[in-house]
């Protein structure tokens, strides 16, 4: 198998700390390249509690979901924000993939909206 990451994303390290407003702080940017398996963000409507409005208000939210591949050795670290096609997202988790002989080829990061 043979992967050429063609799509060129931007990782923020979160480097441990946060603002006054508990916000993540960021660390270290990178530019590199990934492919992009899925990369779904819409708009869907929230629920908001149907016993707070009569009209049963709810309001809109933007949802991604997103799986990309990079190459070792740069790899976004999970909880670390992962920009790519102006869409802002979060690593929620990381696999590294290996070939048929058993060496890393390269890592599997599944991604959800930067909120």
């Amino acid at each position: 198998m043979l992967l050429r990451p063609n799509v060129f994303c931007t990782i923020v390290r979160q480097d441990g700390g946060y603002d006054l407003y508990g916000q993540p702080l960021p660390g270290e940017t990178i530019q590199t390249r990934c492919a992009v398996v899925k990369l779904i963000a819409t708009v869907q409507k929230s629920s908001v509690r149907a016993d707070s409005s009569a009209s049963r208000g709810n309001a809109r939210e933007i949802v991604a979901d997103a799986r990309l591949l990079f190459s070792p050795p740069i790899v976004p670290n999970i909880g670390d924000r992962v920009i790519v096609a102006g869409v802002d997202l979060r690593a929620v988790s990381v696999f590294p993939r290996f070939d048929v002989v058993g060496r890393l080829h390269h890592y599997q990061v599944d991604l959800n909206v930067w909120a």
